[in-house]
């Protein structure tokens, strides 16, 4: 209800990005670019798009809600309610994962502007967008936690989650890289979750699928555990 409430803040903005990328990068600059295994560049990119929309939406959603509850000192009334602290968390988690289906699925409506819509398992493609949308829900909750301002809460975004986004192959291809660039890039764990949704929607996967699952699950099962640990504690939550 926050986040639909106040649509034209925290979905609209992620269309038009979409919209923009698809169009400047998909249309103008990929008509010149190589296919790549076989796929124009437009849909070489629309995977990645979309994802970098799914987690910037359970990111922003779960961050924003944390730090909100904490200053507006109504998180109280939660801490004090019959829940138990992974239900707290949990109930955080849904939400980021309702906004990140919510914003995926209207990205790829977007998408069909562009492309033929083909998704090789929409099943798959599903299931990555929730686990992508757990995983970045639960950083939502970490950084609302550590942040004491605006500014605190921006700078993960600025610095760190965008930066990993851009070069985690939503827009290149690893296959195209040599040396250190490629190394760092596998180092890069939101590859791993943008190669495996790739596959999802293209059948195409540049890394092995076992290892971006492991990677997925291995992140999501540390900042869950992390969230969970933390409320129990009541770390930056109880006065």
């Amino acid at each position: 209800m926050r986040f639909l409430g106040i649509w034209k803040q925290t979905i609209l903005p992620t269309w038009i990005n979409t919209a923009l990328y698809l169009a400047i990068f998909g249309g103008f600059i990929g008509r010149v670019v190589p296919n790549i295994s076989g796929f124009s560049y437009l849909e070489f990119i629309i995977p990645g798009v979309l994802m970098m929309g799914v987690i910037n939406s359970a990111y922003a959603n779960n961050s924003s809600s944390i730090f909100m509850m904490r200053w507006l000192n109504y998180i109280e009334s939660m801490l004090v309610s019959p829940l138990s602290y992974i239900e707290m968390v949990g109930a955080f988690i849904v939400a980021g994962i309702v906004r990140g289906l919510m914003v995926g699925v209207s990205i790829y409506l977007i998408s069909l502007l562009f492309y033929s819509g083909h998704v090789f398992n929409p099943l798959l493609a599903l299931l990555v967008i929730v686990m992508i949308s757990f995983v970045f829900g639960c950083v939502g909750i970490l950084i609302g936690l550590w942040s004491d301002t605006w500014d605190q809460m921006n700078i993960w975004s600025t610095f760190l989650i965008t930066p990993l986004i851009f070069l985690g192959g939503v827009f290149h291809s690893v296959s195209n890289l040599s040396g250190a660039i490629a190394t760092i890039t596998k180092m890069n764990p939101i590859f791993y979750m943008v190669d495996l949704f790739r596959y999802s929607m293209l059948g195409f996967s540049e890394a092995n699928l076992l290892l971006d699952f492991a990677v997925v699950l291995a992140i999501g099962a540390a900042v869950f555990s992390i969230s969970v640990f933390l409320f129990m504690k009541g770390w930056k939550i109880r006065k």
